[in-house]
């Protein structure tokens, strides 16, 4: 169930999600969480838990690209998961964001 429910999310962020480019930055990873209310709407605006692939090339670009996974979801939302399990999807603790995501 845990692994439909996260590819439900990933096919409801994936159109609104692009990632940066530019040196390196598809070695960038963004960790997002969130809250869901139960209609799927947010509650509250996503956070970044930690980047990972930052290198003295694309530096630059780690903002931005938390800048982006945060919009995809805004974006994304309301999610139309099923009522049913919302106990197992109000809580996405560690969303991960990187160039595959995109594709």
């Amino acid at each position: 169930m845990k692994s439909a429910l996260s590819g439900a999310i990933t096919r409801q962020l994936k159109p609104h999600w692009q990632a940066p480019q530019g040196p390196d930055a598809e070695e960038l990873v963004t960790y997002l969480a969130f809250t869901l209310n139960k209609d799927g709407s947010l509650a509250g605006k996503p956070t970044v838990v930690r980047q990972t692939g930052i290198t003295d090339t694309n530096r630059n670009q780690a903002a931005r690209h938390a800048e982006q996974a945060i919009r995809a979801v805004q974006l994304a939302a309301p999610f139309n998961l099923p009522d049913e399990y919302f106990d197992a999807w109000k809580r996405v603790s560690s969303f991960k964001f990187d160039k595959r995501l995109s594709q």
